[in-house]
């Protein structure tokens, strides 16, 4: 009787440790269902956004293309509409780890269908998250918006998955600068008014602060500008490149220099602030690992300015940025003391049945084309390979 009491206390503490410890008594660890959950979440969007969308969305753009030779306008309607739907992924990637953004300064609803140059500070990869959460509901930006981004993702299926928007790919370099600059100009007259462009959008201090602060100071040293703290001078040949061929020609605003259509008119200076200054790792992101409570709280300043036809002239418009830029690094002294921006704020209300809906619509779209053409087109070139052996 007495070894079989003793035997039940044994039973009950190690119950007792297993609901209140990390481990068993008996070293069987316990498992974390909230890990557990939030590996898995990260596993099902790290597939979807690295292979199933890009994948779905490049063999649609693909089919579309015949549409080019018949009616060009119905291509741009139904890719534009792919656009926004693979922001509609992104943004439920945002939401799902917990991230949220604020907005600051100017209302961009009322130039979501004006043609617009959007520049802004870049701190970390999660930029690209924030902006797109905060245009995912304005107007058509998020289908027309075209990106500048740094080459290292041109050859992944997110790559090709930019590229057949007509997203352009910088290739860095002082040396590639000229040759850069020129594609650059050719691709934007080639594609931004065949295309439907509306924005286009860039980080013009050309790489994540912390990799160029250093360069940065350097910079202004050299040119007897004053230091910036918390971003760095940027560089304006891309800028330039858009404003000399998109750009107005004149006072009246009615057409670009290159005479294809209506110009840039507007100039969107986005201020992108991360809590302390503390840019959170996207890994730990996607797992929903914030440092703190509010690491995932992002707030973005916008300023709009109108263009002037005289920044065409490249001095001019690197003087306009070095003094936009030294208004951005006060700004951002200032959300780092205050943890706020100046001004009126709101937050971005994400869309979470257009995100579930996208959810459906990517995965149907992907097993619709694995499943009729991708699958057997696989098993007859892995058949034929095969067959030379």
């Amino acid at each position: 009787m007495l070894e079989g009491r003793l035997d039940d206390e044994k039973v009950g503490v190690r119950v007792h440790s297993s609901i209140h410890g990390s481990e068993r008594n008996d070293n069987v660890p316990v498992i974390d269902i909230r890990r557990m959950i939030s590996l898995v979440g990260a596993a099902y969007l790290l597939i979807m956004t690295a292979w199933v969308v890009p994948v779905a969305c490049v063999i649609s753009v693909f089919m579309l293309f015949p549409l080019m030779f018949i009616k060009m306008d119905w291509f741009n309607y139904l890719e534009h509409k792919l656009c926004g739907m693979v922001n509609a992924h992104w943004n439920a990637v945002a939401v799902y780890c917990g991230a949220s953004v604020t907005e600051y300064g100017t209302n961009l609803d009322d130039y979501a269908e004006e043609k617009c140059l959007l520049l802004a500070n870049h701190l970390g990869l999660l930029d690209h998250f924030v902006l797109m959460h905060s245009l995912n509901g304005k107007g058509s930006v998020r289908s027309r918006w075209m990106w500048v981004i740094y080459n290292i993702w041109k050859f992944t299926p997110l790559g090709v998955m930019w590229t057949s928007h007509g997203n352009f790919f910088v290739n860095g370099g002082a040396r590639r600068r000229e040759s850069q600059l020129k594609l650059f100009k050719d691709h934007l007259k080639d594609y931004f008014y065949k295309f439907d462009f509306g924005w286009c959008i860039m980080y013009p201090e050309g790489s994540r602060f912390y990799l160029v602060k250093e360069s940065g100071r350097q910079f202004a040293k050299k040119n007897g500008l004053k230091p910036l703290e918390n971003c760095v001078y940027p560089r304006t040949g891309a800028a330039h490149a858009v404003l000399e061929v998109l750009g107005p020609k004149d006072e009246t605003l009615k057409i670009s220099n290159c005479g294809k259509g209506e110009p840039i008119k507007y100039i969107i200076d986005a201020t992108i602030g991360f809590n302390r200054g503390e840019v959170p790792d996207i890994c730990d992101a996607m797992m929903g690992d914030w440092k703190t409570m509010d690491a995932s709280e992002f707030s973005v300043h916008y300023d709009v300015i109108p263009v002037k036809p005289e920044w065409s002239d490249e001095d001019k418009l690197k003087e306009f940025l070095y003094e936009r830029y030294s208004i951005k690094d006060k700004l951002l002294a200032e959300f780092y003391k205050t943890g706020h921006f100046p001004g009126g704020h709101h937050k971005v209300q994400p869309n979470h049945f257009e995100m579930f809906f996208a959810q459906v619509f990517w995965g149907a779209l992907y097993y619709i084309h694995y499943s009729y053409w991708l699958r057997p087109l696989i098993v007859f070139s892995w058949m034929s390979f095969m067959s030379l052996f």
